[in-house]
């Protein structure tokens, strides 16, 4: 009970601490947080095999350090390059043990390594895959290499959030490498920056979305004729015209503007999220949206006002989403009886409250990245040799999987009491390589 109470008590401090901040104090505390995010063994792996490929074509010879682990660094690139994807034993359990012997001699080097400081992607795919004249041809450089770094970290970011072994942290990371900032005005830009949004807004940093967001809207309110192709591709708008596309992105922007200030703690920002809410609608239903976004800020918003007639419709139009699990169809069951026979004055309670109504808007984005087709994005981007560096990913994802895998504490003792049964000196030298 008591150590309840100290809990309940650390929450309330934070929640009165938050309240009497300013919005550019919270938002410099979500940068913090951010940093912390980003220091995990998960992070770290991926950046690894990252730092493999772009550092495998590298010519600097100015850091010694860097140079002290090349030779250790190509072997893991060629080790791992030649692993066959569908033939999980070309490498063995010693070679991934190996592997993960390197990566902790050089662990402290990775982490504190820029891995743009190497080679983008792009160059090390037209060394790796390219014909003569692409191999001998200069590596990019300045803007050039600024922007096509970025249009890599941010599709990147976009595709390893939907993978169940990198997910979230390492999305997280690709997200930070991006500098929207540096970028020329343009729908690709806007994009990056509704994304990072979104995935700030997923890991809780409420303060750093709402700031990715609002730069968003201003540029969308002073850019109403920017050519949208893209963004009608992502959402699947093929039906929409330049000018409904625009205002259907304005009104996604709005809605998870909308959610980040919902979450929030002050009552300022409540009344924001309100604001935004309302724009949000005013817009889809221009252009004739009609889905399970729509009907979770209208039950919210209808309930604040005390509509319970129409509250429920909403609700009921949901609870028949696809979209849904059959726990949350069990929790709008129960919000239709609780509006049903709610008290007036009481608005909601933890069967519809802003955390599950913020759950839907993810899961709704989450089912919008899965159908993307990046692949064909990147092509379209002119990005050469797309496929064989999405054959390479995989190829380092799996690396990643099985390395977490085969090193850790129970799997490397029970590989090693199978190989001290087939052979003593075998055991030993398993035991040299995690020492």
């Amino acid at each position: 009970m008591k150590n309840i109470l100290s809990i309940i008590l650390l929450t309330l401090i934070i929640s009165c601490s938050n309240k009497n901040k300013t919005d550019n104090e919270l938002l410099e505390k979500d940068k913090k947080e951010l940093q912390e995010n980003l220091d995990s063994y998960k992070v770290s792996t991926y950046k690894f095999a990252k730092i493999l490929i772009r550092a495998s074509v590298s010519k600097d010879t100015t850091s010694t350090e860097f140079q002290s682990f090349k030779t250790d660094l190509d072997r893991i690139f060629n080790k791992v390059t030649n692993y066959d994807t569908n033939n999980p034993e070309s490498l063995s359990v010693l070679d991934y043990i190996s592997i993960y012997r390197d990566y902790k001699k050089m662990e402290t080097f990775i982490m504190e390594t820029d891995e743009d400081i190497f080679p983008t992607l792009s160059d090390a795919f037209n060394i790796i895959y390219g014909d003569s004249i692409s191999q001998n041809q200069e590596y990019l450089s300045g803007k050039d290499k600024e922007y096509v770094q970025n249009i890599e970290h941010s599709i990147l970011s976009a595709i390893v959030i939907l993978s169940k072994d990198l997910g979230k942290e390492v999305s997280l990371y690709e997200c930070t490498k991006t500098k929207p900032e540096l970028l020329p005005d343009s729908e690709i830009k806007t994009l990056l920056q509704y994304f990072r949004g979104f995935l700030f807004f997923e890991k809780g940093l409420y303060y750093l979305s709402e700031d990715e967001i609002s730069r968003n809207i201003d540029w969308l309110n002073k850019n109403k004729d920017v050519d949208l192709y893209y963004t009608r591709l992502f959402f699947k708008w093929g039906n929409l015209d330049n000018e409904k596309t625009h205002i259907g992105f304005h009104s996604l922007n709005h809605l998870f503007r909308g959610f980040d200030r919902l979450m929030m703690d002050r009552q300022i920002d409540e009344d924001r999220a309100l604001k935004d809410f309302e724009i949000f609608l005013q817009d889809a239903k221009e252009i004739g949206l009609d889905n399970e976004i729509i009907w979770s800020i209208e039950t919210y918003l209808y309930l604040k006002n005390e509509k319970n007639e129409q509250a429920i419709n909403s609700l009921t139009k949901l609870k028949l989403s696809n979209l849904l699990s059959s726990n949350d169809k069990k929790r709008i069951k129960e919000a239709i009886e609780y509006v049903k026979n709610r008290e007036s004055g009481k608005v909601l309670n933890d069967v519809y409250d802003k955390y599950f109504l913020s759950k839907i808007a993810a899961k709704y984005m989450f089912s919008i990245l899965a159908k993307v087709d990046w692949e064909k994005v990147m092509k379209e981007q002119n990005i050469p040799h797309t496929e064989e560096m999405f054959k390479t990913i995989e190829k380092f994802n799996k690396m990643i999987e099985s390395l977490n895998k085969y090193t850790n504490g129970e799997k490397i003792k029970e590989v090693g009491e199978d190989i001290q049964k087939k052979s003593e000196n075998l055991w030993n030298k398993a035991k040299e390589l995690v020492e």
